[in-house]
């Protein structure tokens, strides 16, 4: 049972990141001819942040439901649901209707949503001490998915404009019919209470303490810190989405396929490092010292593309961001689970994500809105800024944990 479940939710968030990476690197391509030049960059940002917004609203909704419904039926009917978000996107761009773009990526972004169900059936059906390999494999499709994603859309885009969203209906609705057949519920039961009731399915433990306030979680200055961390993270990163194909493509005449495969390296510098790597970084390096490094390396990579005067600078850019976004992640989201209480270690690390869905949300649209109407290298100067204010919260950080220690 736990080896038919794990297989079908790493393929189904695979999946979901497939389908986002089939589409993000072509969308500013798909974009420019339904809307006039000086706004295409603005309504690519506002495409990516819809998605981004409606993620970040859906997935606390679907994991209740899981709770309520189980695992198995929200899964599948996030996969119909990311079949017909994927079959509107193909209809958007043969038929060049703006609006209808925006319906698919926001349905594409609540779907998207089902991470929550999956992460809640890997802990139904595996040990503790198993859980973390698991929820391991979990990322893994995700990096995984953001490489192949680019690959298959930049090959599909040969065929037609509306070949690559087509191509991820069409294993949406593959992993759709795998797990219908293989998918068993998960969710745990509790027998009826004494006076007939029918049985209640739901969590087997006490009834779970009182949930910490936000007031009471930003009463600690470190997690606030860890905040403003993931926020200045996001609003760093998102340039790549809109601003990277623009300048790329406006700059040094790259494809679509050519800025696919730049988000394919993307991912491969996320699999290699937290895959195989960022163990051993984190056996020699305190987590401070990392994101420093990781900061330092999105900096300079940021400041390479912004004044980028040959293909290979590009190139040089995204592997720097790319290394760095991969070291930065993982080391601040375990500096967030260490720096909360034991308690509140679930809600601490929910705010964290939340706060960071909510960079993903706001910076698109005005990087987007910056490249056409300032200039094509202020959104680059912007993130750049982004990552340095993160060296310089770590910076700070690192300071106090280091005079903390002294006195101590």
């Amino acid at each position: 049972m736990r080896d038919r479940v794990l297989f079908v939710v790493v393929l189904t968030v695979f999946l979901d990141l497939v389908g986002f990476g089939i589409t993000i690197p072509l969308l500013p391509f798909y974009v420019k001819p339904m809307v006039s030049e000086e706004w295409s960059g603005t309504v690519t940002g506002m495409l990516i942040s819809s998605y981004s917004l409606a993620q970040a609203l859906a997935t606390p909704y679907l994991g209740r439901l899981s709770d309520r419904f189980g695992r198995r039926l929200v899964i599948v009917l996030s996969l119909l649901g990311n079949a017909a978000s994927m079959v509107l996107f193909a209809a958007a761009v043969h038929y060049q209707v703006l609006w209808c773009l925006f319906v698919s990526r926001v349905l594409a972004g609540a779907t998207a949503g089902n991470l929550a169900a999956c992460q809640a059936a890997i802990a139904d059906v595996t040990d503790k001490k198993d859980r973390a390999a698991a929820m391991g494999r979990l990322g893994a499709g995700i990096g995984l998915g953001m490489i192949m994603g680019p690959v298959i859309g930049s090959m599909t885009a040969k065929i037609a404009t509306w070949a690559p969203p087509i191509a991820a209906a069409v294993m949406a609705l593959a992993d759709l019919i795998l797990a219908a057949a293989l998918m068993p519920e998960t969710r745990p039961v509790r027998e009826p209470e004494r006076g007939g009731h029918d049985a209640y399915r739901g969590p087997t433990r006490d009834e779970p303490r009182k949930e910490a306030t936000f007031t009471e979680i930003v009463s600690d200055k470190r997690v606030v810190t860890i905040l403003q961390m993931y926020f200045l993270t996001f609003m760093a990163m998102t340039v790549l989405n809109v601003a990277f194909p623009l300048l790329s493509h406006d700059r040094f005449g790259w494809t679509g396929e050519q800025v696919g495969y730049m988000f394919a390296i993307f991912g491969v510098s996320g699999v290699v490092i937290q895959g195989f790597l960022i163990k051993r970084l984190s056996a020699r390096f305190s987590e401070l010292t990392l994101v420093e490094c990781a900061a330092a390396l999105m900096l300079a990579g940021l400041l390479f593309a912004a004044f980028s005067m040959h293909s290979w600078m590009m190139v040089l850019a995204n592997v720097l961001i790319g290394v760095g976004v991969a070291i930065n992640n993982p080391s601040i989201s375990s500096l967030a689970s260490k720096f909360a209480r034991e308690d509140q270690r679930g809600t601490v690390l929910g705010y964290a994500q939340s706060t960071g869905s909510w960079a993903r949300t706001i910076w698109p649209v005005t990087w987007g809105f910056m490249y056409n109407r300032v200039a094509p290298i202020s959104p680059f100067l912007g993130a750049a800024a982004g990552a340095a204010m993160l060296l310089g919260v770590a910076l700070m950080l690192h300071k106090q944990a280091a005079l903390a220690s002294e006195q101590g």
